[in-house]
């Protein structure tokens, strides 16, 4: 498609592809905009045109990608019963997500280089956060919790598999191309998440 022939859409989604195919080999704070536009096959001034910078572009791969996660996270749900099984099914679906979407991961949650107030960035990051939630809310173990202790269960269990994720991309769990490693490490910390042992029983 030639340079003037993009349409609104087109263009935006295209410049979202290219940034997450950098993402795959760069960090984002080693892309250009001329490199988006690059890959794109756009103009240079493109990108800075429509997403008004680079913290712009990356909000929209970011949106992107917790869409996709949120996605993801309900679809693993699907006729899984019971809230433990629910939950195991979620930190799988979750670390499942960011080993085949590093792309996205890797810009997802860096708010320092988005436009973190952007209305569309907040509510598509509320997404996958409320599939957590609920399936934290599900538990028996949760009935009595205010929200207070719901948001601190969340928080813990959030951690836990986003820390396990982050650890194993960045290679301190050990080759993040060992696919049964990651399978047998990954089974035996999803199989330790529980709300109980979360909760403050003051």
């Amino acid at each position: 498609m030639a340079k003037n022939q993009y349409h609104h859409g087109d263009l935006a989604e295209t410049l979202v592809k290219a940034t997450r195919d950098l993402l795959r080999s760069k960090p984002p704070t080693s892309i250009s905009l001329r490199e988006v536009a690059k890959i794109a096959g756009v103009s240079h001034g493109a990108p800075a045109h429509h997403f008004g910078g680079k913290a712009g572009l990356f909000t929209a791969v970011a949106i992107a990608g917790h869409h996709s996660l949120a996605t993801a996270l309900e679809d693993c749900l699907v006729g899984v019963s019971g809230a433990e099984k629910r939950l195991f099914e979620t930190g799988k679906a979750y670390i499942q997500f960011a080993v085949e979407q590093p792309a996205y991961f890797s810009i997802m949650f860096q708010t320092e280089l988005l436009n973190a107030e952007d209305g569309a960035y907040t509510t598509a990051r509320a997404k996958p956060k409320s599939v957590l939630r609920q399936c934290i809310k599900d538990s028996a173990s949760a009935e009595r919790l205010d929200e207070r202790q719901l948001n601190g269960v969340l928080v813990a269990l959030w951690s836990q598999v986003h820390g396990f994720a982050q650890l194993w991309l960045t290679g301190n769990l050990g080759d993040p191309n060992d696919t049964a490693l990651l399978q047998q490490l990954s089974l035996d910390m999803l199989g330790s998440l529980s709300v109980a042992p979360h909760i403050n029983c003051e």
